[in-house]
Parts: structure tokens; C-alpha cells; sequence
């Protein structure tokens, strides 16, 4: 059943700054020590959000190449001056062609025929079946079974492997068959991207600060 509300394009995630001043008061931390802890937490607290959303967007949309995945998913940390630094990750969510992801092709490619016209000697127009049933099962976890209207199997360039095209019935070109990742990967953003970012970040803040202090690195 689709979401009747979908998240906006940023999803904030906002950490207590006076729970971290107590924890760095506990353990005598000075001003420098607890900018530097909170910069170090962030980065690795980005480090540990992007490792476990690649192995979740790997398992649920099945790519064939990780690439795929890579130029998706980025991750970078900015700073503001005197205010604390801030980190983003970055989700791509257009859609992915049917030959970049894993899963079957359902339909036959259409054999080529040799008839021709008595009069012009051109090919004659093929007798084209109806095409309703050209699909794509995906293997990934997070994606459903897509029919395309118009879809013709074909052979992928390059590696030869069966894809889906759509072929224009005014114009009879082509574009390859793509699979929209849209609502499925915002679902999975909202539900897990983001959950125990904040007792991720604290553990790495106090294990951060606490070592700081007892190696007296300011």
C-alpha cells in the first residue's frame, strides 16, 4: 500500500548539544577538546550511516556493478566557523535501467523476418504480438515486479545480456527500460537510514572525548 506522505527532501537529524556539554564537563574536557570530539564523532558517525546503508541499497536493489550504488549514496561533512560542523548523506533516487540491476527478464526477444514486399522489394512490416507481458522481476529485496507498456526484449550492448527497451509506436525507436526506485528507497530512508544515528554519534563522541582527556591531546 503506497505512503499517503512521502518525507521532504531533507530529513534533519538533530544531536543535544547540552547532553554533550555534560558528558564533556564529566570528564574534565576543555573547549577544544570538545569541538575536536564532536568534529571526530560526526565523521565517523557518516563512515558508519554510509557502510550500513551501501550493504542495505546493495540487498535491496541488487545491482549488478556497486558502482551503481557508490555514485548514489555520497556522504561529506562541512563546518560553519564557530558553530559545530554539520554532515549530509546523499541518497540518488532516479530510476535505474533494467540491464544495471539483477533479476529475470520475462518475454522473448522478437526473431528478425525476412519477408518483403513484392512490389517495392522493402521489408514488410512485422506482425507484432501483443506485448503486455514484457516485465522485469528484480532480485532486490526493496523493488517490485515492472510491466512495461510497448517493451521489446532485447540484447544489451556490450555484454549481450537480455534487457527491456521501449519502442515509440509513432517514431519505432528505442530507449532502454528503466525501473523507478522513488518510492521504495524513501520508504527505506524514513524507516532505516536514519535509525540510532544519535546513540551511534554519543557512543563515538564519549569514547572520543574520553581518550582525549586521558591522553591530555588538546
Amino acid at each position: 500500500m503506497a505512503r499517503k506522505r512521502r518525507l521532504q527532501r531533507d530529513m534533519l537529524v538533530d544531536i543535544d548539544t547540552q547532553a554533550l556539554l555534560s558528558i564533556a564537563v564529566a570528564v574534565g574536557a576543555n573547549h577544544k577538546q570538545y569541538r575536536s570530539a564532536y568534529s571526530r564523532a560526526l565523521q565517523r558517525t557518516a563512515v558508519t550511516l554510509r557502510k550500513q546503508a551501501m550493504a542495505n541499497i546493495k540487498m535491496g536493489l541488487a545491482p549488478r556493478s556497486l558502482t551503481l550504488v557508490r555514485q548514489r549514496l555520497l556522504s561529506f561533512r562541512y563546518s560553519r566557523g564557530a558553530t559545530l560542523d554539520e554532515a549530509k548523506l546523499w541518497f540518488g533516487l532516479n530510476a535505474i535501467k533494467v540491464k544495471d540491476l539483477k533479476g529475470r527478464i520475462r518475454g522473448r526477444i522478437r526473431p528478425h523476418h525476412s519477408l518483403r514486399d513484392p512490389k517495392t522489394g522493402r521489408y514488410s512490416p512485422a506482425r507484432r504480438s501483443s506485448n503486455t507481458d514484457v516485465g522485469f522481476e528484480p532480485k532486490g529485496s526493496l523493488l517490485e515486479s515492472a510491466t512495461f507498456l510497448n517493451g521489446e526484449v532485447a540484447r544489451a550492448r556490450g555484454n549481450n545480456r537480455r534487457t527491456v527497451v521501449i519502442r515509440d509506436p509513432q517514431t519505432r525507436r528505442t530507449k532502454e527500460a528503466e525501473v523507478d526506485i522513488y518510492a521504495p528507497m524513501l520508504d527505506y530512508i524514513e524507516d532505516n537510514a536514519f535509525s540510532g544515528v544519535v546513540d551511534i554519534f554519543m557512543h563515538h563522541f564519549q569514547s572520543d572525548i574520553k581518550g582525549r582527556v586521558k591522553a591530555k591531546i588538546s
